[in-house]
């Protein structure tokens, strides 16, 4: 059996659980130069460039309440 195949097999029994949050649409307004950069930064990362920004908000956030 390959590496792959044992990691398939030890992980088949993970179960992915999301934990649904309310949310609110917001609008805010950011200079251009600077969505632009959000943009190449979530390009080179391969994400949605809404999930770049909540994941920096997320961080940011995380450590101002620490």
């Amino acid at each position: 059996m390959s590496n792959f195949d044992e990691d398939l097999e030890l992980h088949s029994n993970v179960e992915l659980r999301v934990r649904p949050r309310e949310a609110e649409t917001l609008s805010i307004e950011i200079p251009k130069d600077t969505l632009e950069f959000l943009k190449k930064v979530a390009a080179q990362r391969d994400m949605p460039l809404q999930a770049l920004i909540k994941l920096y908000i997320g961080r940011g956030l995380r450590q101002d309440l620490s």
